[in-house]
């Protein structure tokens, strides 16, 4: 196997095995601590009781003193809401109320709520499921930066970080090590989202702004790496909280919304198509940033509110994300939906539902003594159900997910019977790929047609501009010679380049020339699409052989006139040559005669 095969099957296998685990243990019980906790200062914290969960002995206000806690007693207070703890575990606790200092003894225990934590926890395993999709999608099908940065943002800020979080610990020091793991994935997903945004906006930066990009993500991230590994380890290694105040998680997110901010400025100079790819991957960010401030800033809020705005953002910040990777690709994906695939599965399912119910029918309606007709009739007519059923499974199909596809393809191939009509080449050009170009988002669109010694570009629309001239023993237009498909274009080195598709215009056996079309930007065309393609070059080809054989027609008419009136006009001077001959001749002789005369 190869070794990047072997490492993306080694990923993958981490992903998934992430993924379920994190899904199995979000819905076992999960021991915690009976109370929440708000950090005061440096020094101190105050207790929060939990409505039905704190014992009566402790009390809203109790201040904690870091200093007289156990090692133990501090990693609780620091891994109970963001991790498991040993259910048999117990921790002393000493408990500051006014002047006094009570010793309590607390005990883990389920933080589950009610049915509002459920949907919580359902919408927990929706995000990270979607993470993990997006993960193993730009894994294996990307092919660019962007992508391997989109994966390595998804696989690490969730599954991996949701796995490590919910890992069941045995001993009270592996929550900490829970805890700081689950940290470290989510820094380094981070990292990932930078290098997705900065490869997204390209040449939009220039060289120098782009270093000074960089340099302040990298001084945003180490802030928020110090915050995030060095509060744990001095509250539990010092009893010192300064870093865990509420003020400083704000770093948290602000190293997400360096690349935001980036997303945002490279939108402002963008074109209005990269404004249509970028738009959703905007949403997506501004959905995940604020379901992360909920997530990571203790706010003002009810407990299960926090809980439910956070996990419903982030299912709706993914959902954003992997609609702006599959619909406007702003990463360079190559999967596609197939949709003979997909009539297939719905033929499938119809003929599946119709084995179903013709079971029950027999089972509960036909006896055995049912007469032969009507055990005839039950499945016809239930095959003529079902067959109004799947025709209308497929228009749905048509209709709400290959819409695009479906107008595409019905636009594209009117032309093509329409271009036969057209009496100018010059419009055939124009129309044909102003068609082209509206209708499969094409950026660039050209057409050749053979001259002299190679072949000339007779019309092209998109930047940049493609070559004018080719020359006749070009890779590209040996291949269309030698074929009557388009050549692998990745493999020929033609002047073209590598991100174009050439289409022959042929008639007769014989090129006349070829129809280019480059590839949309991070998305290459679908076998039906190319196809499509193929017959609008094959139709245009037909339209063109048939007005330049209209044009030399034409010029041989025009020819053969000019000769006959050439012809007309020499004999017209033929005759007046004569005419002139003998009025000369009937001249001479008068001249003679007269002089004969006066001779005499």
């Amino acid at each position: 196997m190869h070794l990047r095969n072997g490492l993306l099957v080694l990923l993958s296998v981490l992903i998934i095995a992430a993924t379920v685990y994190g899904g199995w243990a979000n819905f076992q019980p999960q021991p915690q601590l009976p109370f929440a906790i708000r950090w005061m200062d440096a020094h101190h914290a105050i207790l929060e009781p939990i409505p039905g969960l704190t014992p009566t002995s402790l009390h809203a206000g109790d201040r904690l003193d870091l200093a007289q806690q156990s090692h133990a007693t501090l990693i609780a207070l620091l891994g109970s809401e963001s991790a498991f703890l040993p259910p048999l575990a117990s921790y002393p606790l000493v408990v500051e109320r006014g002047l006094a200092r009570i010793n309590v003894t607390v005990h883990p225990v389920d933080g589950k709520g009610g049915a509002i934590l459920r949907w919580a926890e359902w919408a927990a395993l929706y995000a990270v499921i979607l993470y993990a999709f997006i993960a193993l999608l730009a894994l294996w099908w990307g092919h660019d930066r962007a992508a391997f940065g989109m994966a390595f943002w998804a696989m690490a800020e969730a599954p991996l970080a949701f796995a490590v979080t919910f890992l069941w610990p045995s001993t009270t020091p592996m929550v900490l090590f829970a805890l700081l793991g689950a940290v470290a994935f989510s820094l380094m997903g981070r990292i990932g989202f930078y290098v997705m945004v900065e490869s997204i906006v390209g040449s939009a930066i220039p060289p120098g702004r782009r270093a000074r990009w960089r340099g302040l993500f990298a001084l945003v991230l180490g802030a928020a790496t110090v915050v995030t590994f060095g509060g744990p380890v001095a509250v539990v290694a010092l009893g010192w909280g300064g870093l865990m105040q509420s003020w400083l998680q704000w770093v948290l997110p602000a190293s997400y919304l360096v690349p935001f901010v980036l997303l945002m400025v490279s939108f402002r100079h963008a074109d209005a198509q990269e404004k249509l790819r970028l738009r959703w991957l905007i949403w997506g960010s501004v959905l995940f940033l604020t379901g992360l401030v909920f997530t990571d800033i203790p706010l003002p809020l009810n407990y299960v509110v926090s809980i439910l705005l956070a996990d419903g953002l982030t299912t709706l910040s993914c959902l954003a994300f992997l609609y702006a990777v599959l619909r406007h690709r702003v990463v360079n994906i190559t999967v596609a939906i197939n949709r003979a695939l997909v009539y297939a599965l719905t033929t499938s399912l119809v003929l599946g539902l119709f084995a179903l119910l013709e079971s029950l029918v027999e089972r509960s309606a036909l006896s055995r003594g049912t007469g032969l007709l009507l055990e005839l009739a039950v499945p016809l007519g239930l095959g003529a159900a079902l067959s109004t059923v799947h025709g209308r499974i497929e228009a749905m199909v048509e209709r709400y997910i290959f819409r695009r596809q479906y107008r595409a393809e019905t636009a594209l191939r009117r032309f093509a019977e329409e271009c036969g009509f057209i009496t100018e080449p010059e419009n055939l050009f124009k129309i044909g790929i102003a068609e082209i170009v509206r209708h499969m988002n094409a950026p660039r669109v050209a057409l050749y047609e053979r001259i002299a010694g190679g072949y000339t570009c007779r019309w092209q629309q998109g930047k940049p501009a493609l070559p004018e001239q080719i020359p006749a023993d070009d890779p590209v237009f040996i291949g269309l010679r030698a074929r009557h498909a388009e050549p692998d274009q990745r493999r020929t080195g033609s002047v073209l380049g590598t991100d174009v598709y050439a289409y022959p215009l042929r008639q007769r056996g014989d090129l006349l020339g070829a129809l280019v079309v480059s590839e949309r930007p991070g998305e290459h065309y679908a076998a039906d699409e190319r196809s499509l393609l193929f017959h609008v070059a094959h139709e245009m080809g037909a339209a063109l052989f048939a007005l330049r054989v209209q044009e030399h027609e034409a010029r041989a008419q025009e020819n053969e006139e000019k000769a006959r009136q050439s012809e007309m006009r020499a004999q017209a001077n033929e005759l007046l040559l004569k005419e002139a001959r003998m009025r000369e001749v009937a001249l001479l002789n008068a001249l003679h005669i007269t002089g004969s005369a006066g001779d005499a």
